[in-house]
């Protein structure tokens, strides 16, 4: 059975949290920096949320800091970890080179965005066996995944507006869906600093050190 995913351009991943780096032994350590989860994974999937969500019922402070660098992965988990993130009264999402897909739908949930001066996001809109639920909702061959296209569709509309709206006002959602949608563009295209600047969202530069971190972590994840 395919999974519906918000990235289907990998089918599996090393995922840094699934790996270890966020396991119980690993645990205190998070916690000692202060709330710093990084989720530097080619593919969130199930495991990735169940990690990151296990520190985060553990930290010691209503605030966290998410630092991403991910081409995307599974609906599910990318909502449970998005939906987790709002929840913090002080949330950061750093993405010192990119978030794609189901990051970007994460680092938008955030309170604060903080990105590096070559980064990117992308659109959000969910895919099903690789074709875009756009594309497949009005599909008369198939009703069923036509149907699940329809409601992930609705759905994934109605979820980026909730977190737009935390950055946005009403009355300039209109071209913020269009983009992180991907209304007008390719689905993996990539969305930099200026763009999401351009639509009236606060983007604060990341420093240097986050990349670092990205880096050390990233030759054992990927």
């Amino acid at each position: 059975m395919h999974k519906p995913l918000l990235f289907t351009g990998l089918a599996a991943g090393a995922a840094l949290v699934g790996a270890g780096y966020l396991s119980r032994r690993n645990l205190a350590r998070t916690q000692r920096l202060s709330g710093i989860i990084p989720i530097v994974t080619p593919f969130i999937d199930i495991e990735t949320a169940e990690g990151v969500l296990a520190v985060m019922e553990h930290l010691p402070d209503d605030r966290v800091t998410i630092v991403l660098h991910t081409l995307g992965g599974c609906v599910t988990a990318c909502v449970l970890i998005a939906n987790a993130l709002r929840q913090f009264r002080d949330s950061t999402a750093i993405v010192p080179y990119m978030a794609i897909s189901g990051g970007t739908l994460i680092a938008l949930s955030a309170t604060r965005l903080e990105m590096g001066g070559r980064a990117s996001l992308s659109a959000v809109d969910p895919q099903i066996m690789g074709q875009r639920v756009k594309h497949l909702a009005e599909g008369k061959e198939k009703p069923s995944i036509a149907a699940l296209a329809r409601e992930y569709d609705v759905s994934m509309r109605k979820y980026v507006r909730g977190a737009l709206r935390e950055h946005l006002p009403e009355e300039r959602l209109g071209p913020a869906m269009d983009l992180f949608l991907g209304e007008h563009s390719p689905h993996e295209w990539p969305i930099q600093r200026p763009e999401v600047e351009a639509l009236g969202i606060a983007v604060t530069p990341a420093a240097s050190q986050w990349a670092t971190m990205v880096d050390r972590y990233r030759g054992r994840a990927w």
